[in-house]
């Protein structure tokens, strides 16, 4: 056989046992790459390791799981924090928004009302159910659990939009158009609302 050959074979050789090593490494061992999630999560948690009786901590860690796909890691660590705090409504809304991720609307909504029954105007929650119940044309419960935040918070553009878009479909145009208009004072480019006032036949 000639030299050359035989070392090209070698080589060849060499290459197919190289790559069967890495399967079975892949095979039997994690070798995926860390990913910021991963990084994350560790971080966390350590900080529950080191404070293992303090909400943040859980509230943090549930976050982290939460950013990573572990969603029922998550939901855990969201309730450790509610057995502590049951008002706590930044568990109540993260657990909510991860119910959503599971297709399980009726627990997310039971908890994102929750959450605007300790605090009326809080914003995230108002957004969450305005845009649930606008998927689902409930547009008087969508008023009702938006109005709040949005006369609290007149520069949150996603709020005043919802506002027009429940009023133009339960047939307040003034009101709407009022809404839209609101929005586009904070967000000129908006397209939704611009859209909202030409469906009304109203000017910019």
């Amino acid at each position: 056989m000639p030299v050359w050959l035989a070392v090209l074979v070698l080589v060849l050789l060499l290459g197919v046992v190289g790559v069967a090593g890495y399967m079975i490494r892949g095979r039997f061992t994690d070798s995926r790459p860390r990913t910021v999630e991963d990084i994350a999560v560790e971080a966390k948690q350590k900080a529950v390791a080191a404070k293992p009786s303090d909400p943040r901590a859980h509230l943090d860690l549930g976050f982290a799981y939460q950013q990573d796909g572990r969603l029922s890691d998550a939901i855990a660590e969201y309730r450790l924090v509610l057995k502590a705090d049951p008002k706590n409504t930044a568990a109540l809304y993260n657990e909510g928004m991860v119910y959503f991720q599971l297709n399980d609307p009726k627990k997310a909504e039971e908890l994102l009302w929750d959450v605007l029954n300790v605090s009326k105007t809080h914003v995230l929650a108002a957004k969450a159910l305005g845009d649930h119940y606008a998927s689902k044309g409930q547009y008087r419960s969508l008023v009702v659990a938006v109005k709040p935040a949005a006369d609290a918070r007149r520069d949150m553009a996603d709020l005043q939009y919802l506002m027009g878009l429940a009023y133009e479909h339960l047939g307040h145009k003034d009101w709407a158009a009022e809404r839209y208009r609101s929005a586009l004072k904070f967000v000129p480019d908006m397209p939704e609302a611009r859209d909202g006032l030409k469906r009304l036949g109203v000017k910019l």
